[in-house]
């Protein structure tokens, strides 16, 4: 890689770098049906694991258009590759406080199984783990809302919650953007 290019165009290869591996090893993941796979991601200091069916694509955040009368964690819209996503700050929704620009790095674009044109506001993804290889932790923490599952501990020792899109798009909070 040409060490004269700018500081945002060598990392903007290496999330496409990244991303590349990623789409090629979620491939493969979803392939071998014995092994239960996850997404591990970061928003802000609490990690998650999600399925990675729930899961379209990562990308670096785009411009999002704010769209007045909106929720606060409703951050607006966004062109990912000609398709119009609804952008969420989770962290925000789950009444933890909004996500801060240097945490909203990329978006991480639901599936189209999910049916629901939506990204939601991710500081990272860090990989994927195979449940069979985790720590379970139990259920969620008191208070935690519903999209929230099971924890779990990584070999790393990062505590990550299942993260259940599918749960969060059905949910009243979720389909209620407007003020």
């Amino acid at each position: 890689m040409d060490s004269g290019q700018r500081p945002e165009a060598r990392a903007r290869g290496r999330l496409r770098d990244f991303s590349s591996q990623l789409a090629a090893r979620l491939k493969a993941a979803t392939s071998a049906p014995n092994e239960p796979m996850r997404l591990a991601i970061r928003i802000g200091p609490l990690g998650y694991l999600l399925d990675m069916d729930a899961a379209a694509e990562i990308v670096i955040s785009p411009e999002i258009t704010p769209v007045p009368w909106t929720r606060p964690w409703f951050r607006g819209l966004a062109n990912v590759r000609g398709r119009l996503v609804g952008v969420i700050d989770l962290q925000h929704l789950s009444g933890r406080g909004a996500l801060s620009a240097e945490h909203a790095q990329q978006l991480l674009v639901f599936g189209t199984g999910l049916r629901v044109n939506a990204a939601i506001l991710v500081t990272r993804a860090f990989g994927l783990r195979n449940l069979n290889d985790l720590e379970p932790l139990g259920g969620p923490l008191a208070g935690a809302p519903a999209w929230e599952a099971a924890r779990w501990r990584d070999l790393d020792g990062n505590q990550l919650s299942e993260l259940n899109l599918a749960a969060l798009v059905s949910g009243e909070a979720f389909a209620s953007i407007g003020i």
